[in-house]
């Protein structure tokens, strides 16, 4: 999982909360970024849906979730 942030105190971007307020060709950059970046390694990335903020708040629960079961608190 990769997850998409703006920087709270950069007022050219905090304004943004929801991927459909990123500019649509931020997205083409970025799903061009994703699907290329591992190019050098012979390996293929699949960039399907990017997803709403309510999911990458999951992710990122999850993920603590995850780190505490395997290295304690």
């Amino acid at each position: 999982d990769k997850i998409i942030a703006v920087a709270a105190n950069d007022m050219s971007v905090n304004h943004m909360n929801e991927i459909e307020d990123l500019p649509a060709h931020w997205l083409k950059e970025l799903r061009s970024f994703f699907e290329n970046y591992k190019e050098l390694e012979h390996k293929t990335v699949v960039v399907e849906e990017f997803q709403p903020r309510k999911v990458a708040l999951e992710v990122i629960e999850q993920s603590i979730v995850d780190y505490k079961a395997k290295f304690g608190k």
